[in-house]
């Protein structure tokens, strides 16, 4: 009994320090900070996606991919409308060869949500069978997997779905 509590203690306590952190990367980015592509590791993206805490929209997205590209004015955009609102938009990157790659997209595009590279080992793991692929996750459960580039009306509409 006492092991499953130190347990469920400890997952507790990681579950906060990675919100925490993500968290910190909203309150302190302003319009000239620089996103760092950083290295996440699949049990850290597992606790961010379960965040309950949250209404997250997670994107996979590669360097590589023409529709990838095209739609992160629209998500700088929609992060620029929503953030005050509770919305959460993060990037993640399946590019294999690491995640220099995608720090010169987001530095020429000028992300303004964190992104983070998992590799190509996340595909597998999430289903991953298109690029882009959306995840809205509310309450640390996805409710709607969305392949392919969006439109800003159909972006709008699942947000506010999202958000409701």
């Amino acid at each position: 009994m006492y092991m499953r509590i130190m347990k469920t203690g400890a997952m507790f306590v990681a579950v906060c320090v990675i919100f925490a952190v993500f968290s910190a990367s909203y309150l302190f980015a302003g319009a000239n900070t620089r996103i760092v592509v950083q290295k996440i590791e699949l049990k850290e993206l597992d606790m961010l996606m379960k965040s309950r805490e949250s209404r997250s929209l997670v994107v996979a997205m590669a360097s590589w991919c023409g529709p990838c590209r095209d739609e992160l004015p629209l998500l700088i955009k929609m992060n620029n409308k929503y953030q005050d609102k509770g919305l959460k938009i993060i990037g993640i990157s399946v590019d294999t060869d690491g995640p220099e790659a995608m720090q010169k997209i987001a530095d020429r595009m000028k992300v303004n949500f964190p992104i983070y590279w998992a590799g190509d080992e996340v595909a597998g793991k999430y289903g991953i069978y298109a690029i882009p692929m959306l995840y809205l996750i509310k309450n640390g459960k996805v409710i709607d997997k969305v392949p392919g580039q969006q439109s800003e009306a159909s972006l709008e509409k699942k947000i506010g779905g999202l958000l409701k």
